[in-house]
Parts: structure tokens; C-alpha cells; sequence
């Protein structure tokens, strides 16, 4: 999304964007392309990945940032709020490493939100990340202000960041299954520095 046509926000699907957008259009903000009945090349607009989000955008020269989230987790958050997924199939997808891979390549491939794709896919080398597990704070506040002139006014949010109403079999991964989900998003735990 773009705020007051200077800076684009990449939102990372599961990774505390809507906190990030309310909280710009709570302090007055601009934001454009927050909308998620608009779609570009059948992805939502919010969720473009790059250099998805430059294409639509028409290349514009835009300071860039985003917030990024431990791969577990976000996989955690993506399986709580995707409504297809229930006990039986999250149990199959995490059986073996070859059924989790084919699971979410189907999932990249049908999804037209992106909430599946590695998180590395939404960067460029110039976009400056903050960390969801650092929290949305002071910290976050001076960070907007120091990297994008951003002056915010922190407000409580009406929605946990992390959902409480995680079902048990998705809270009792074994070391096992935790590895098909970080060997999958690799990239992330390399890039990013998990």
C-alpha cells in the first residue's frame, strides 16, 4: 500500500499488516491499494509480491518497507485463518516433507492471497524490514520516524496479533514436523535471519 504517495508499505500476508494499516489511517494517513477486492494479474492488490507490486505500481521511485514474522509462526497464523484447513488436512500436510512441499506449491498455485509464499518472494534489496516479534511499540515508532518521516500515535489493537484460539494439534507440532516447515521456508529463516 502507499502512504501519502511517498513510501509503499509490502504487506506480507500473516505478518500484522492490518494492525500496521489501521494504525497509519488512525494518525491521518493517506493509504492507497488496502483494498482486497482489487486484484492484479488475479492477486490481491494488498499482497503483490515483488516485483509484482513494481509492475502495478509502474516502477515509481518509492521509499519501501515491510514486516516480516518467524516462518513457524506465520505458517501457524496462515493454518488458524485459512477456512479449508481443518485438523485432518493439516495432520496430512505435516506427515512427510514431500506432502507439506506439495500441499503448499498447491496452496502458492490456488491462493489468491500470496499467504503461502515464502516471504523473501516480497522484497527487493532496498526494502527496509522491521520484525513482527519485536513488536508494534515505542521501538516501532521510532522506527517509522527515523527510516520514513512517519510520525505515529501507537493505539491499542482491538485484535490480538496472536490468536488465542490456536486449536491443539496445531500447538503440538513435533521437532519433526517443525522441520518440514522450516526446510520449506529456508530462504526465510537464511535471508531474514530466523
Amino acid at each position: 500500500m502507499i502512504i501519502d504517495k511517498r513510501v509503499c508499505y509490502i504487506h506480507i500476508p500473516r505478518t500484522g499488516g492490518k494492525y500496521v494499516r489501521d494504525t497509519l489511517v488512525l494518525n491521518n494517513y493517506l493509504v492507497e491499494i488496502h483494498r482486497y477486492n482489487f486484484f492484479h494479474r488475479g492477486k490481491e492488490l494488498p499482497h503483490l509480491t515483488y516485483p509484482e507490486y513494481d509492475e502495478y505500481l509502474n516502477f515509481m521511485s518509492l521509499q519501501k518497507f515491510t514486516v516480516v514474522r518467524d516462518p513457524v509462526d506465520r505458517f501457524l497464523s496462515m493454518c488458524r485463518e485459512t477456512h479449508n484447513l481443518n485438523e485432518n488436512k493439516i495432520k496430512k500436510i505435516l506427515d512427510n516433507q514431500e506432502y507439506f512441499d506439495e500441499a503448499i506449491s498447491h496452496f502458492r498455485l490456488n491462493n489468491l492471497g500470496n499467504w503461502f509464499i515464502p516471504q523473501v518472494n516480497f522484497l527487493n534489496y532496498q526494502t527496509k524490514i522491521w520484525k513482527f516479534e519485536d513488536g508494534f511499540g515505542d521501538e516501532f515508532k521510532k522506527w517509522l520516524k527515523n527510516n520514513f518521516n512517519i510520525n505515529v500515535n501507537i493505539y491499542p489493537n482491538k485484535k490480538e496479533l496472536g490468536n488465542n484460539n490456536t486449536p491443539n494439534y496445531i500447538e503440538s507440532l513435533t521437532d519433526k514436523q517443525i522441520s518440514f516447515i522450516k526446510n520449506y521456508y529456508y530462504q526465510d529463516y537464511k535471508i531474514l535471519e530466523y
